[in-house]
């Protein structure tokens, strides 16, 4: 066998992530490397070809390296399933197989630390040892001589190739791509943005831009959050953004969303793209704080699709649930069925028993709900692209794209013209670069023994597979932290009570019922801190609503008798009208009553003067506590206290007197008899002697 060495002269165009052993830290003691596969070419090798690895090899130790060479390592034997794709990046005793020191390259006579430099091996595919078809583990050994003389393999990278010499034979593969377009909300109950990030994923070369021309004319299932296409209708207007400091200044991404609202028009055309709850709330972190606030949030979600729905003009609408990463608990999908869902999209990982059918019964207590079962080895190969270098995962997307789907091929029965089908899923709402978005479309559309499918054209299972949820992936799906449905949760406090203040609940503008739901939407589990930000500058914004509306009070009334009234003053800031009411009560009830209030509606920005009714028992001065409430019976602002002088008693105050009078009068009446029945003394024998009271006279006795 001969060396056919390939010079690189100019830098790798095409990159992949590696499948090699981990990476070691720049710097670190002693001699260490990290090699990656940056090229598979072609990505299925053909007989009578050559099979180019090319790739990158860093110093990241602390020591000068020697006649570093990249050496050929492969295994003649095929892996023995699609599980195997997966464990050959981590796993060295899996088809290791031997080094072909035949087939190297002389990377670089020296390689200093922190140094890099590109290898590329090109093998004739007629001297591999390919048997049957199948799938084969290939790599790259890095040798090395550290300062001490020693030779050594510091790095080893390996990737899967697919052997098929007769691919055109194999059966067809269905394979679905669900293609979900949502992101991290943004829109505020005002009407503003949090932030003007949306202009930049909604320009030329934004993230949000990507996923809608990624596609192109492939048929991918779209999967869509009703509130993005809700945020980008409000930019296309002109919008504001909200400043950390409570400002607004004006957002810079108007034309950008308009542009990018038609190409998604465009690109959906003809097609009827699947809604999700309305910011697909994070059911199972808001389950974990109560199973019937994750009711609730899953209906106020579905109801509010189906309301954009209707105000799109959208007939028909399919809905479909999404827990972001495919794992549900039972509580989600209880409250899911509750709220009227019929569909949920779970990953083949958190059912039991396995399955490979592409849809089931999924069934949890007494809650059946059908199920989109999407494949667990695509969606490995689709996050195997997923890293801090997004265009260094084509390749290992690529690679094991192709031998996740072969496998699936080989395995059908001769006679079969179709094989299993397959539902692939990106993760939820994720944000690749165009070149990542660019390679899953390419691989998808264009391996020969895959045919591209939409979703609803996937063949049926023949009969119904029934399934239940893993106990062990159910048990703690990933989720919001706490902290986030604590939050929101105030916010929906803030919120209701806001709702039940207004005279004209119509008024209510959408953005404001809809902020909690944004407040834990699915799309934060990356950024759970962006999402307590997002929760609590929503809460101010109602807070700051809330406290427009007061009742102004003086520090002290008198009542001109012991019952009489006295004017307070309601202010209505808000440029809707309110109905509130006025609850005033004094702190000593025994000294005086107030009578209720009826419920006082005040127009937009005016005040309204309100009568309070008081009674006295008593003369003096007597504390009230004001209370200006909601509805429902919320509190607008904190309680305030006055005095209320009582100085005349009235009719009351007569009474009193009245009856204090007669009761002397009867008392001096009784006196005046007893003392007619007894003996009065001489005068003049009393002499100055004062006369005893009657009480002591009694006991002089």
């Amino acid at each position: 066998m001969t060396l056919r060495p390939v010079l690189v002269s100019v830098a790798l165009t095409t990159a992949a992530t590696a499948l090699s052993t981990p990476a070691a830290h720049a710097g670190d003691p002693g001699p260490a490397a990290v090699a990656t596969i940056q090229t598979v070419d072609p990505a299925v090798p053909v007989p009578g070809g050559d099979l180019v690895l090319a790739g990158t090899v860093v110093n990241t130790g602390d020591e000068l390296l020697s006649d570093v060479n990249a050496i050929l390592r492969f295994s003649a034997v095929p892996l023995d399933d699609r599980v195997d794709v997966r464990r050959v990046a981590t796993d060295n005793d899996l088809r290791w197989g031997q080094r072909d020191a035949d087939f190297f390259h002389e990377v670089d006579p020296e390689l200093a630390p922190g140094e890099t430099a590109e290898f590329v091996l090109s093998i004739p595919v007629d001297e591999i040892n390919f048997g049957d078809p199948g799938v084969y583990a290939i790599g790259v050994d890095i040798r090395a001589t550290p300062a001490d003389g020693e030779r050594l393999t510091l790095a080893t990278t390996r990737t899967v190739v697919p052997w098929l010499p007769d691919a055109e034979a194999l059966a067809a593969v269905p394979v679905a791509l669900l293609w979900p377009l949502a992101t991290e909300p943004a829109l505020l109950p005002d009407g503003t943005l949090l932030t003007d990030g949306m202009a930049d994923r909604l320009g030329p070369d934004g993230t949000l831009t990507t996923l809608v021309e990624a596609p192109g004319s492939a048929p991918v299932t779209w999967v869509v959050d009703p509130d993005l296409l809700t945020t980008v209708a409000t930019m296309t207007d002109g919008y504001g953004v909200t400043t950390p400091d409570g400002t607004t200044t004006e957002g810079a991404g108007a034309a950008d969303a308009e542009s990018w609202q038609e190409a998604y028009a465009a690109a959906t055309d003809g097609d009827q793209p699947f809604l999700l709850p309305y910011a697909n709330p994070d059911l199972p972190a808001i389950a974990s704080a109560g199973e019937d606030l994750a009711t609730e949030s899953a209906s106020e979600a579905l109801d509010a699709t189906r309301e954009w729905a209707r105000r799109a003009g959208v007939t028909g609408a399919r809905e479909i649930a999404w827990p972001g990463s495919g794992v549900a608990d039972d509580a989600t999908l209880a409250a899911l069925a509750s709220a009227g869902a019929h569909s949920v999209v779970l990953s083949a990982d958190a059912v039991e028993p396995s399955t490979d059918a592409v849809s089931a019964r999924v069934r949890t207590g007494s809650t059946t709900l059908e199920a989109v079962i999407t494949d667990d080895g695509l969606e490995a190969a689709i996050d195997a692209a997923l890293g801090p270098d997004p265009s260094a995962g084509v390749t290992a997307l690529r690679q094991a794209w192709l031998a996740e789907t072969a496998l699936v091929a080989l395995a059908a029965d001769d006679e079969t013209p179709v094989a299993q089908p397959l539902v692939a899923a990106p993760p939820y709402g994720w944000q690749p670069s165009a070149a990542v978005a660019k390679a899953l479309v390419e691989v998808w559309t264009m391996t020969p023994w895959v045919r591209p499918a939409a979703l609803a054209d996937l063949p049926a299972p023949v009969q119904g597979t029934q399934v239940r949820l893993d106990s062990a992936a159910s048990a703690t799906p990933p989720q919001l932290p706490p902290a986030n449905v604590a939050a929101a949760t105030d916010l929906q406090r803030a919120s209701a009570s806001y709702a039940a203040l207004l005279a004209e609940p119509e008024a209510l503008t959408a953005a404001l019922p809809l902020s909690t739901l944004r407040a834990v939407a699915t799309a934060w589990r990356a950024a759970p801190e962006a999402a307590a930000t997002y929760a609590a500058t929503a809460t101010a914004m109602v807070s700051s609503r809330l406290s427009q509306v007061a009742v102004l009070i003086p520090e002290s009334v008198t009542l001109s008798g012991d019952k009489g009234t006295f004017p307070l003053t309601v202010s209505n800031g808000l440029p809707q009208p309110v109905l509130v009411s006025v609850d005033v009560q004094a702190d000593y009830p025994d000294r005086m009553s107030v009578a209720d209030v009826p419920p006082q509606r005040v127009n937009a920005g005016e005040n309204a003067t309100v009568e309070v009714t008081a009674e006295a028992t008593a003369n003096g001065k007597v504390p009230v506590t004001v209370r200006l409430t909601a509805a429902d019976g919320s509190s607008l602002g904190p309680p305030q206290q006055m005095i209320v002088n009582a100085t005349d008693y009235g009719a009351i105050g007569w009474i009193v007197v009245i009856a204090a009078v007669f009761l002397f009068a009867t008392a001096a009446v009784l006196r005046l008899i007893r003392a007619r029945r007894r003996p009065v003394p001489d005068i003049a024998d009393q002499g100055e002697t004062a006369v005893t009271p009657e009480p002591l006279r009694e006991t002089a006795r």
